[in-house]
């Protein structure tokens, strides 16, 4: 009779595991991005991760199946990220300042994550899963942009508005400047980021408290970026 695999045996084994479905969901990620859901073969996406498809079919028996698991851990990823109170003891504008450029650059950065989501976004109306998948990804972001206006609101910083209709506004266009980096060879958004934000604090809370929020946030920067005279 074989010997009984430890826990230590199982543990080392289901990292090896993971560590195998992440470089091939990595791999699936790219091969979608460039040539599309309906064109990716299992194969192809073999040859990315420089596996059999056999190494492939192991862990996933069909393409979507895997598109599956790389929704499910793209919003895990989001919700990780973004799911936190923003700091209520800084003012709401400078919050959602910083929260929005925050977010565009992580939509420059994570290229191929932003380009997945826009293939999603031309594949939601023919399935209602992916529809689902793409709210929730939303949902997170919403939720995070509703409660800094609310606050604004509350305290008179930001105009009265609804609060989901102005977060969805704001959420509008940070994924619109996301759509077009799409279409940039090196994923570059059209305008720099602290550049969006100031036109989205223009849109809450008119052009010269947008200013000032600006200047604000450019001096605490400016601050925290010079060397310490203490030894």
């Amino acid at each position: 009779m074989p010997p009984t695999p430890t826990r230590r045996t199982k543990m080392t084994r289901q990292r090896s595991d993971e560590w195998r479905k992440q470089q091939i969901r990595a791999a699936a990620t790219r091969c979608f991005v460039k040539r599309g859901f309906a064109s990716t073969r299992l194969l192809d996406i073999a040859r990315e991760a420089g596996l059999s498809k056999g190494g492939v079919y192991f862990h996933y028996r069909a393409k979507e199946a895997l598109f599956q698991d790389i929704l499910e851990t793209q919003v895990r990823n989001l919700e990780r990220r973004w799911s936190f109170d923003p700091v209520s003891d800084q003012p709401a504008d400078r919050t959602l300042f910083r929260l929005v450029v925050a977010h565009l650059r992580t939509l420059e950065d994570e290229t191929d994550e932003t380009r997945l989501q826009h293939l999603l976004l031309g594949m939601a109306p023919q399935d209602a899963t992916f529809r689902d998948r793409l709210d929730e990804a939303f949902r997170v972001m919403r939720v995070l942009y509703s409660g800094v206006i609310e606050r604004g609101i509350a305290d008179g910083t930001f105009r009265d508005a609804d609060v989901d209709k102005a977060a969805d506004c704001v959420l509008a266009m940070v994924q619109g400047l996301a759509a077009q980096s799409a279409a940039d060879p090196e994923g570059k958004l059209p305008m720099r980021p602290q550049e969006a934000a100031e036109v989205i604090m223009r849109m809450l809370c008119g052009a010269d408290r947008a200013a000032a929020t600006v200047a604000a946030v450019q001096a605490e920067t400016s601050v925290a970026a010079e060397p310490s005279l203490v030894s």
